[in-house]
C-alpha cells in the first residue's frame, strides 16, 4: 500500500514527541513493504493546545483550520502524483477537523487515526474518533468508550521493534531492580515500598528528584500570560490552584468539588513527604532504554493511571509499551496485573505481575534472589516478545481487522 503518515506532533526532532511514533510505526511498515508519504505539516501549534478539553478559543480554532487544510491538499497532491491507499495519523481533537476525514474520504482514502490514552484522556480525542473510519485504540477496556459515541473502533494493542530494542551481550547486570519513568500516580508509593522493605531499586526519569507541588508566587504575569487567546498559569502557583478549584467545582457540584479537591491536595502532601524516602534510589534520566533493561536482574513496571488524569482520582492499571519492549531485552518483567496483559503473556512463565505493593515487594525480590528463575522468565519472555509482540505483527492484526490485509503485506 502507499500510506499517507502524519503522526509526528512536531517536525522539529528535539520536541516533545516528535519523533515517537514514527521510530515505532515506519519500520515496520516499510518492512511489511509499504511506501509511506510522510506528511511536511508542523503539528507543534495545535500541540500546544491538544490537552485542552470544551470549547476551543477563535484563535485555536484558526490554527486547527489551517493545519486540517493544509494536510487535506498534501493528500490530495499526494494522491493525483500516485494513489494513496490509506491515511494513517495519530490526531487528538486539537489537531485536526473531522470535516477534514470528510474529505479524505471524498477522494476515496480509507482513515485510520491512532490513539493510546483512551483510558484516562478519551475526551481529548472524541471528534476525531468519530470522523476517521477507524479508530485504532490501544487499550482493550476503552472499546466500548469508542462504541458509545458513534466510532468505529478497531483494537490493537501497542509492540515494540526488535531492532532497537534487543538483548546486549556485553552488558553485566546489577544485582538490583530498575523502574524508567517519569513520577506519576502511585510510582512514588510503588518505589518507597521498595525501599521501606530494602529491596535493591534504581529509578530513572523525570519530576523524581523534587516536589512537582511546591507553590510558586502567583504573579500577574503568570496569570495573565495568554496563548492563542487561552489564559495560562505556571505549574504550582496559586492560579493554578485556584483553576483546579473551579475545575472540580463545574465537573462534579460544590461539596463533591471540594472533596475532589481535597483529595487531590492530599495526594500532593503524600507525595512531598515521600521525597526523603525515594530520592537516594533515583538516578536522573536513561539515556538508552536498552541499555538500561539489561543493565538489571529485574526490569519493574508501574502500570496504573488516574481515572480522570488527575491526582486522586481513582488508580487505572493498563497496558504500556514498556510491556513489549523491556521483555524484547531479554529482561526479568515485573509488571502492574491487568487482564489485559494475560492476553499477551503467560503470567509467571514469560512475565509476572503483581496486585498490591506487598505483592510488589515479595516477587521482586523473589526474582533477585533466584536466579535461575529469573532467567526462565527472561528467556520465555523474549521468545514470546520476538514472535508476536512487534511492531510488525501489530499491524499485520491492524490491517487483517480493518480489511486492509489484501494489499497490506508483499511478504
Amino acid at each position: 500500500m502507499r500510506i499517507f503518515v502524519a503522526v509526528r506532533h512536531a517536525q522539529d526532532p528535539d520536541a516533545f514527541h516528535s519523533t515517537l511514533w514514527s521510530r515505532n510505526f515506519y519500520p515496520a511498515l516499510r518492512k511489511l513493504g509499504h511506501e509511506l508519504v510522510e506528511s511536511k505539516v508542523d503539528l507543534e501549534p495545535a500541540s500546544r493546545f491538544m490537552g485542552v478539553t470544551g470549547e476551543y478559543t477563535p484563535q485555536e480554532r484558526r490554527v486547527r483550520g489551517r493545519i486540517t487544510q493544509q494536510i487535506v491538499d498534501e493528500v490530495r497532491e499526494a494522491h493525483e502524483e500516485a494513489p494513496i491507499d490509506l491515511f494513517l495519523s495519530y490526531f487528538y481533537d486539537a489537531h485536526f477537523e473531522p470535516a477534514g476525514f470528510d474529505a479524505i474520504h471524498h477522494l476515496g482514502i480509507p482513515t485510520i487515526n491512532f490513539y493510546c490514552n483512551s483510558i484516562y484522556q478519551f475526551e481529548l480525542v472524541e471528534d476525531v474518533a468519530r470522523a476517521a473510519r477507524w479508530a485504532w485504540h490501544a487499550e482493550k477496556p476503552a472499546h466500548d468508550k469508542y462504541r458509545a459515541i458513534g466510532a468505529n473502533p478497531v483494537w490493537v494493542q501497542m509492540g515494540a521493534n526488535p531492532d532497537v530494542y534487543y538483548p546486549k551481550e556485553d552488558v553485566t547486570r546489577t544485582q538490583a531492580a530498575c523502574f524508567v519513568g517519569r513520577r506519576y500516580a502511585d510510582r512514588d508509593r510503588l518505589v518507597a515500598a521498595l525501599v521501606q522493605a530494602g529491596v535493591p531499586v534504581e529509578v530513572f526519569g523525570s519530576g523524581w528528584g523534587h516536589s512537582e507541588t511546591s507553590p510558586t508566587s502567583d504573579t500577574d504575569t503568570e496569570t495573565e500570560q495568554t496563548h492563542l487567546g487561552r489564559r495560562q498559569y505556571s505549574k504550582g502557583s496559586l492560579g493554578t490552584y485556584a483553576k483546579v478549584v473551579r475545575d472540580h467545582v463545574e465537573t462534579y457540584g460544590l461539596l463533591d468539588g471540594l472533596r475532589r479537591t481535597w483529595r487531590q491536595w492530599q495526594h500532593r502532601r503524600k507525595t512531598k513527604q515521600l521525597e526523603p524516602v525515594i530520592e537516594p534510589v533515583l538516578r536522573g534520566y536513561a539515556d538508552d532504554l536498552t541499555q538500561t533493561f539489561n543493565a538489571f536482574e529485574v526490569v519493574l513496571n508501574f502500570s496504573n493511571v488516574w481515572g480522570d488524569g488527575q491526582p486522586g482520582s481513582e488508580l487505572v492499571p493498563h497496558v504500556r509499551m514498556r510491556d513489549f519492549q523491556a521483555p524484547m531485552c531479554r529482561s526479568c518483567y515485573l509488571t502492574g496485573h491487568t487482564d489485559e496483559i494475560a492476553e499477551f503473556y503467560d503470567i509467571g512463565e514469560e512475565i509476572d505481575t503483581y496486585r498490591t505493593r506487598e505483592e510488589l515487594v515479595d516477587k521482586t525480590e523473589y526474582y533477585l534472589t533466584h536466579p535461575e528463575r529469573a532467567e526462565r522468565l527472561r528467556q520465555a519472555g523474549y521468545e514470546r516478545g520476538i514472535q508476536d509482540h512487534t511492531w510488525r505483527r501489530r499491524f499485520e492484526d491492524l490491517f487483517r481487522k480493518t480489511g486492509l490485509a489484501d494489499d497490506s503485506s508483499t511478504t
